[in-house]
């Protein structure tokens, strides 16, 4: 793009051929030399090449000819025209001044080839001339026609204009007026039409008739016989009059073996949806009565320990139970898998592991524990456990994210990274029934596999995903909860 501080003249043209149809072609407009400009900075060269578009037309944008600062300060364009079909082109010399700010080249571009060399200079435009005489008045327009008639001598008469004859007004046969108030004259109607009021009710005079006079009842007989409005105690009934029929929606109440009663003996039949769980202080004392949660509790496992009651929210058993004189060491890079059982929903936050033993520093970055769902989609992660796991206690590893788990079957993974030595590796708390096939994995073909493992190693990071069917059921349970 030029800099603003160099002017630009818009020079346009269109080719046609003499049936009117769109040459093609180019139009080039070349400067004599570089062309410096001390003002921008800026050296200018090379020439500009505008092609004919479908209607034949060009348009380009140039710098001005006579450019303040521009060096060589007096210069031309050379225009070249080379166009289809044509047997000569024209090839000539311009000047475009930044005072005329569009020029076409039809005003610039010689007729003659063969003429003599000059350079086309457009011209600026010449002072207005004087304003010549003023013409003769025109003609008066003529009348060409008077509702719809168009001869010589026009004579209308009132009904030409939707009008009444003056001598029709207040004759027989003709129009009535009116008076300055707006009524027909008594001498205009016709005679006997007209009777004066002789009297009323056969009373003349100044007439003042009474309820009697005209067969009613005066205002005390109508009370005593009729109950006037005011007189009436209910005048709506749930903003409703005349005939009132009300059921339970008129008075904001449920229909009548709709609604659960308070007291008494009730049937309810159909399944019911309660958006606050229903509660009873009784303890159940029949088999199909309901039962609160704590009695249940307090019935199902009576004296013995469940995962609340140590701070999870699962775990894959009691951790009571893990082998005495085992421990397990996990292999470098692979995945281990520890199946725990959600009973109800449950937000979790960290995966936990105990360490019977460790010698520490031997963990690489590349140590992590997850979480997966039965699809064995990856529903949390932690991260690098390198320095979480130490000897001798239960390792709380958080996760990045909390998750809200509905209930179901998961699995908590395990990757240990870093040990050259097995035994060099932190050891793991493990079931007592460990050994080479341990009933811990028996499970029912294609059921959730309790215990297992990928079978890829050398893994640096936990897979996002992975196909149940592509577990190894593993020959030992560690011990893994969920918090």
């Amino acid at each position: 793009m030029l800099p603003t501080t160099i002017p630009t003249v818009t020079v346009t043209a269109r080719y046609l051929t003499p049936a009117g149809l769109a040459l093609s072609g180019t139009v080039t407009f070349s400067a004599p030399t570089l062309l410096t400009h001390t003002a921008s900075d800026v050296i200018l060269g090379g020439p500009i090449v505008a092609p004919l578009d479908a209607d034949g037309r060009i348009r380009a944008v140039l710098p001005a000819t006579d450019t303040p600062g521009m060096n060589p300060v007096k210069w031309q364009y050379t225009v070249t025209e080379q166009l289809s079909g044509l047997p000569a082109n024209r090839t000539y010399n311009i000047v475009l001044p930044a005072a005329q700010a569009t020029v076409d080249l039809a005003d610039l571009a010689p007729a003659d080839p063969q003429a003599p060399e000059y350079v086309a200079v457009p011209g600026p435009p010449g002072p207005a001339g004087a304003q010549g005489p003023a013409g003769p008045a025109g003609a008066p327009g003529v009348v060409r026609s008077v509702n719809g008639r168009n001869t010589a001598d026009i004579v209308l008469a009132p009904a030409d204009v939707q009008a009444v004859a003056a001598a029709s007004v207040g004759v027989a046969n003709g129009v009535a007026a009116l008076d300055a108030a707006g009524r027909v004259p008594v001498a205009q109607l016709p005679p006997g039409t007209v009777d004066p009021v002789s009297s009323v009710n056969g009373k003349k005079g100044a007439v003042v008739l009474s309820a009697a006079d005209v067969n009613a009842l005066d205002q005390a007989a109508g009370d005593l016989r009729y109950v006037r409005p005011e007189g009436i105690p209910v005048q709506s009934v749930n903003d409703r009059t005349g005939k009132v029929v009300l059921d339970a929606a008129s008075i904001g109440a449920a229909p009548l073996g709709s609604a659960v009663l308070l007291t008494g003996a009730q049937s309810i039949d159909g399944a019911k949806t309660f958006t606050s769980v229903p509660s009873s202080a009784a303890a159940p004392t029949a088999a199909a009565h309901l039962a609160r949660r704590d009695y249940v509790d307090a019935v199902a496992t009576p004296g013995s320990w469940a995962p609340g009651d140590l701070g999870f929210k699962a775990w894959g058993f009691d951790p009571a139970a893990t082998s005495g004189n085992r421990s397990q060491y996990c292999g470098a890079g692979s995945v281990y898998l520890m199946g725990i059982r959600l009973n109800t929903p449950a937000t979790l936050s960290s995966v936990a592991f105990y360490c019977t033993g460790y010698v520490g520093g031997t963990l690489s970055e590349a140590t992590y524990a997850g979480l997966y769902d039965a699809n064995g989609t990856r529903v949390g992660i932690t991260g690098s456990l390198k320095d979480v796991i130490k000897d001798g206690a239960t390792a709380v590893c958080p996760l990045t994210k909390a998750y809200d788990a509905p209930a179901g079957s998961y699995w908590v993974a395990l990757l240990i990274n870093g040990p050259s030595e097995p035994g060099k590796g932190p050891a793991f708390a493990m079931g007592a029934g460990a050994g080479d096939r341990p009933a811990g994995s028996a499970r029912m073909p294609n059921a959730f596999a309790r215990y297992g493992r990928l079978p890829a190693t050398g893994q640096a990071a936990l897979p996002t995903g992975f196909a149940p069917k592509s577990i190894v059921t593993d020959t030992n349970s560690l011990w893994a909860a969920v918090a």
